[in-house]
């Protein structure tokens, strides 16, 4: 997949291009085999297929999310394996990083994706790969929400869906909270117990919650997984951990790999 800025009547869109079949089909597999052995379903990984087909399925999510009233790209055009797509303004991921450590900054803008996300859930939706660079907000302060090439409810439920969302939300933002995991935790306890089915399958990868402290060790990637465990299980008052502390092996990145492959 590649995404190209081009100018469309002198505003900002993106071109999105949908490349065909999935190189990481035997990882998906592994991890999807891993996740089913667990009956963790809620962190499946949904297929991925690629091209048009993608493509369609993209359309078809951000047309259902804006249908609910989520703030999402309108398409602009399409061709048979490219969507034009509007602009929604900067990341939340690209927020956090000019927030530069500030305390407060980093927190207000975490809440306030945390209210959008939990509002979009009352609405019966979801997301699917609801990382920072994946939410934006603008200037006015607008929550959005971007990339829909893949759709969970092929593998799961929808609470489980949801679940994986925050568990997801929960590894990106705890990179900016190194040292106040509580205060993120004290953040996304509310919207978490507002939806107890949600956060019941979000509790079932907590034998895995002893492996955190080991991970906490291994320098800021690991420590970062690390994070978001605690986070969630202190946030849904339940042991919750993810599945990535199965496998310790670590990509180039410094990531680890079968949670590279959720997103």
């Amino acid at each position: 997949m590649g995404v190209e800025s081009i100018t469309v009547s002198g505003r900002e869109a993106w071109l999105k291009a949908y490349v065909d079949g999935d190189s990481r089909r035997f990882s998906l597999g592994l991890l999807d085999a891993i996740a089913r052995g667990l009956d963790i379903d809620a962190l499946r990984p949904p297929p991925h297929p690629g091209g048009s087909a993608a493509r369609r399925i993209e359309a078809r999510r951000i047309a259902e999310l804006a249908a609910a009233g989520v703030h999402v790209p309108r398409v602009l055009g399409e061709g048979e394996t490219t969507l034009l797509l509007s602009d929604l303004g900067p990341t939340l991921a690209a927020r956090l990083r000019d927030a530069d450590g500030d305390a407060a900054h980093i927190d207000a803008l975490v809440a306030r994706a945390i209210e959008a996300i939990a509002d979009a859930h009352r609405r019966g939706t979801y997301f699917g790969q609801l990382v920072p660079r994946n939410i934006t907000i603008d200037d006015a302060g607008r929550v959005g929400f971007i990339d829909f090439e893949e759709d969970p409810l092929d593998v799961m439920s929808l609470p489980q869906a949801q679940a994986r969302d925050w568990l997801l939300f929960a590894f990106g933002a705890a990179k900016y909270y190194d040292g106040r995991t509580g205060v993120l935790a004290d953040m996304l306890a509310p919207a978490l117990q507002r939806q107890p089915e949600v956060a019941a399958h979000a509790g079932r990868v907590g034998q895995l919650q002893g492996l955190a402290r080991q991970l906490r060790r291994l320098g800021r990637s690991a420590r970062h997984v690390a994070h978001s465990i605690l986070v969630v299980r202190a946030a849904t008052v339940l042991p919750v951990a993810l599945i990535v502390a199965v496998v310790w092996d670590l990509v180039e990145d410094g990531e680890l790999e079968l949670l590279q492959l959720l997103f």
